[in-house]
This record gives C-alpha cells, structure tokens and sequence, in this order.
C-alpha cells in the first residue's frame, strides 16, 4: 500500500478529522478480512519535499533582519524615516527587467 503525501503543513478543512476517521474504520475491516500481510509505505510528493525543506529551513534561521525592522518601524512612529526614492524605484525596474528575463 502507498501513500502520498502533498501538504505537510496540515489539513485546512475543517472535516478532514472525521473524513479520516471514516477511512480508518473502513480500513480496519479490509485488513481484518486480508490473510497476506502487507507493509505500508510513505511517499512524499516533491512539493511536500520542498515545503519541508523550506520550513525547517526558515525555523532554522536567524532572525537577523528583526533588528532592523524594529528601527524601521521607530522611525516611521517618530516621523524620522526618510526613505531613499532613486533607490526604491532603481530595485522596482531591476526587479521588472528581472522578470522579462
């Protein structure tokens, strides 16, 4: 028997619980009746891959930029951020041109 999983954040429906439930008690029957043994086996899709990377990834890393996000967000409430305009447009194209590519 395989198994594939997609989502390893977790089930966003709200009904999942008993849909899985269900799908147990339907399964206890079959496997009760099946005279083979048989072994499960677990496969992860690569988006499923891929988001576990990502995940154990961020939670690993360093919240450097809250230091700065915090200085930020004082300046602005002291009406001292003085953003630099040339520069914010410059990174908007570069970012559009990077998108043409």
């Amino acid at each position: 028997m395989a198994m594939e999983i997609k989502n390893l954040l977790g089930e966003v429906n709200p009904y999942s619980k008993k849909r899985i439930e269900q799908n147990r008690a339907a399964n206890a029957g079959k496997t009760a009746s099946s005279s083979t043994e048989t072994s499960d086996k677990v496969v992860l899709s690569s988006e499923a891959k891929l988001r576990s990377t990502a995940l154990q990834t961020a939670s690993e890393a360093p919240d450097v930029r809250r230091r700065k996000v915090d200085e930020l967000k004082a300046q602005v409430r002291e009406g001292t951020y003085k953003p630099d305009i040339k520069k914010a447009a410059a990174n908007l194209i570069r970012d559009d041109l990077d998108l043409l590519v």
